[in-house]
């Protein structure tokens, strides 16, 4: 006759370590974390607002409040524009998207770093990250040469391995053509990488891409946008990401 031997308590605590072990090790090891740029590493609201005025002002046009700008960012820098003169209404109907676009931009190239801030704990933890050997980048729907220069300006030239903005010929996000040719780059598979944003366009960006999203609640959109957008976590503060590198 037969008898099951008893399951000691040693041996469960044993094999529940080891199961433990199994899953960590089963869990995706992130080699890259790319960053949105606006939202996320850096405060520009202010910065948008007052270059969008400054052409409202030489079009006669009332400015618009700084908080409003939160809703416009986040498709590109036409797509803001557009969202601006629809903003105007009637005021705006005979002005040309293009014209002010282009002085939008050109404005803002002169002078980039105007109201422009990083946010509290975002160095702190790129150090971290870079310390832990984690691969480095920016994708961002802001025109390429300012989010080159933004980045440099403040993060200095060897601390992201690539810098994308918007240019001519590729789609903007929520297309994940940038964010792949980020990951071609550093030869880092999807499972490998974490796209971290502030807005429902990152966070569909990363799902286009079939990689991990996290969405920043210290940015320009809320909770419920990002939890919509699915998002695979919320962090509150840029230390958090420390804790969510692999999920």
């Amino acid at each position: 006759m037969c008898t099951r031997s008893r399951y000691t308590d040693k041996e469960k605590n044993r094999d529940i370590l080891l199961l433990g072990a199994l899953f960590i090790t089963m869990r995706p090891m992130t080699r890259a974390c790319i960053f949105d740029l606006d939202g996320t590493l850096t405060n520009t609201l202010e910065t948008i607002a007052y270059f969008v005025n400054m052409q409202a002002a030489h079009y006669h046009l009332p400015p618009i409040p700084s908080e409003k700008f939160a809703l416009f960012l986040g498709d590109g820098s036409r797509a803001l524009i557009q969202r601006v003169l629809a903003h105007y209404g009637a005021a705006a109907q005979t002005i040309s998207e293009d014209e002010f676009l282009q002085r939008y931009c050109l404005a803002y190239e002169a002078d980039f770093l105007q109201r422009c801030t990083v946010y509290p704990g975002v160095p702190e933890m790129l150090v971290e990250l870079k310390r832990r050997r984690i691969e480095l980048a920016i994708l961002s729907n802001k025109p390429h040469s300012i989010a080159q220069k933004v980045a440099s300006a403040f993060f200095g030239d060897n601390v992201f391995s690539v810098v994308l903005g918007q240019r001519e010929g590729v789609p903007v996000k929520p297309d994940p053509a940038g964010l792949f040719e980020i990951l071609r780059t550093l030869n880092v598979e999807t499972a490998e990488a974490l796209f971290v944003g502030d807005t429902a366009v990152d966070i569909r960006t990363a799902s286009a891409a079939q990689v991990r999203s996290v969405g920043v609640l210290w940015g320009f959109r809320d909770a419920t946008e990002l939890s919509q957008a699915q998002a695979h976590v919320l962090i509150r503060t840029p230390a958090e990401l420390l804790q969510h590198l692999s999920f």
